[in-house]
């Protein structure tokens, strides 16, 4: 193979290069609905269309042709996922699984370049900021396995040449204790995530500290842990769950003022980890600009399928496009303000991301993640 990535396919070039949407679509569609190529799942899947995904399938407009299949993915055999294409020589995929937020957990497999891209995607949107220099470790304290914040926090700490500590969290377990309303409980658990950072952040030189916003706060209560990390840490990076922009403010302002803080919009159904834009007006929302397009965000009126105007909100409905994945036309469960992505090959960027009370006719139980 070429080291040109001009002569790759589409479906191989690296996320941060500019790509053209229908070429990208043309060939996913041909790799994944190829009978020698596609997966087992999708092949099946398609049987029952009523439209020719090769043949009809080449805009992102068309992308909304597919059903949304993401509540399959709760019992769907895994392998059944992995494309024909791939062979037996691939190496282990990563199995990931959404916290059940919206019910049983979703569940998919990332492919070892799926990884690869996602990390370095992530690392770009990081160094942007410039504010990774020092060295030092990173701490996460997210859920790990089967979740992917660990896997790819871990593997972009790796980029900086950074060891990166992880957590024993779960969050349906939390999710279960808010869903009955037992906050004594809820409160223990969360003490107990929240001294086994301490414990790290006493002990180890972390430099980059990601958290979840209720578990930022749990430790902020802790008084004397607020002016550690303000002593040792250079960056503190958050995501998981919303963060209010007055919020984030009070944080960056007022509980951390020397610390670089960066917010971070991710879920296991969008394949990755999007960092907010490094340019982005100091005080107003973070503006978070997604690979497109090999992830394609559109912000819609779920009523009608249509894009709200620029400025305004609506619910995010997301596309993946990759050789090790297709999964096209799911409807997030965040509303957000749709704002023009500076690539401007096709989709939209986000800002002031809020989940939607009520998702697949149930409510949305946020928890810790």
């Amino acid at each position: 193979m070429t080291s040109s990535t001009s002569t790759l396919s589409p479906l191989d070039r690296p996320w941060s290069e500019r790509i053209d949407a229908e070429e990208l679509i043309e060939a996913a569609m041909d790799w994944h609905f190829d009978p020698s190529t596609g997966s087992p799942f999708w092949l099946d899947r398609a049987k029952g269309f009523d439209f020719d995904p090769r043949r009809d399938v080449r805009t992102i407009a068309d992308l909304t042709l597919f059903p949304n299949i993401v509540d399959e993915l709760r019992d769907v055999p895994i392998r059944d996922l992995i494309p024909r294409g791939y062979g037996t020589s691939y190496q282990q995929p990563i199995i990931a699984e959404s916290g059940g937020t919206t019910g049983p957990p979703k569940r998919l497999m990332w492919m070892a370049e799926t990884l690869e891209q996602a990390t370095a995607w992530h690392a770009d949107g990081l160094a942007r900021h410039g504010a990774f220099r020092r060295g030092g470790d990173w701490l996460c304290m997210g859920p790990t396995d089967p979740h992917m914040a660990g896997h790819l926090i871990r593997a972009t700490a790796a980029k900086f040449n950074a060891m990166c500590f992880l957590l024993d969290l779960d969050p349906r377990w939390v999710k279960r204790l808010v869903e009955r309303g037992a906050t004594d409980e809820i409160a223990l658990y969360v003490e107990h995530v929240v001294d086994q950072a301490e414990w790290i952040l006493r002990s180890q030189d972390i430099s980059v500290f990601y958290s979840t916003p209720p578990l930022l706060d749990a430790l902020c209560r802790r008084g004397d842990m607020v002016d550690l990390i303000n002593e040792r840490v250079d960056v503190i990076g958050w995501g998981g769950t919303k963060m209010d922009t007055e919020v984030r403010n009070h944080y960056q302002r007022e509980v951390f003022p020397g610390v670089k803080f960066i917010g971070g919009y991710a879920s296991t159904m969008i394949v990755g980890g999007i960092v907010e834009r490094a340019d982005g007006v100091e005080g107003e929302s973070p503006i978070f600009d997604p690979p497109s397009p090999v992830t394609i965000f559109s912000v819609i009126d779920p009523a009608t399928g249509v894009s709200v105007p620029y400025g305004e909100r609506g619910q995010v409905l997301q596309h993946h496009i990759s050789r090790g994945l297709l999964l096209p036309n799911n409807l997030e469960r965040d509303s957000a303000i749709r704002v023009p992505h500076p690539r401007g090959t096709g989709g939209d960027s986000i800002a002031d991301v809020q989940p939607v009370t009520q998702f697949s006719g149930k409510p949305v139980v946020e928890g810790v993640y």
